[in-house]
């Protein structure tokens, strides 16, 4: 379970991109109470960052009730090498259960993690400071 936490702060590391377009629109922030892994939502356009270290945009997600789901699949380096990186991240929403997990083909099956919730986006919430603060991932 452990590789699913250090895999998110390592895709966000290794990833650079568009990350701040739009992002002053998201809604939540769903994440670990201890850290700033996590994910903002923008719940208009179903638009996803992944936070941490760095600032990562990632699929749109789509919506199926207080679940929005997030496939990427990309090409990333490991060491002198390529390899494909095909990951589904499932943001539930569900104000008295908050949940992501996270599916990687070929690792093993999905591993779910009970996180907070967060959906003061102003700048006095968590939400909001991330928004602020976070800077794209350079890679």
């Amino acid at each position: 379970m452990k590789w699913a936490t250090i895999g998110l702060t390592a895709f966000a590391v290794a990833h650079a991109g568009a990350a701040h377009a739009g992002l002053q629109d998201s809604d939540l922030w769903i994440g670990f109470s201890d850290s700033d892994n996590g994910f903002l939502l923008d719940e208009d356009t179903g638009d996803v960052w992944m936070t941490g270290p760095c600032l990562k945009t990632l699929q749109s997600a789509t919506n199926s009730g207080s679940v929005w789901t997030s496939h990427t699949v990309e090409l990333v380096s490991i060491g002198r090498s390529m390899a494909t990186l095909d990951q589904r991240f499932e943001l539930d929403t569900n104000e008295a259960a908050p949940q992501i997990t996270v599916t990687s083909n070929g690792r093993g099956g999905a591993q779910s993690f009970v996180v907070s919730l967060d959906r003061n986006c102003d700048l006095n919430g968590r939400c909001g400071q991330l928004i602020a603060t976070q800077s794209a991932c350079q890679g």
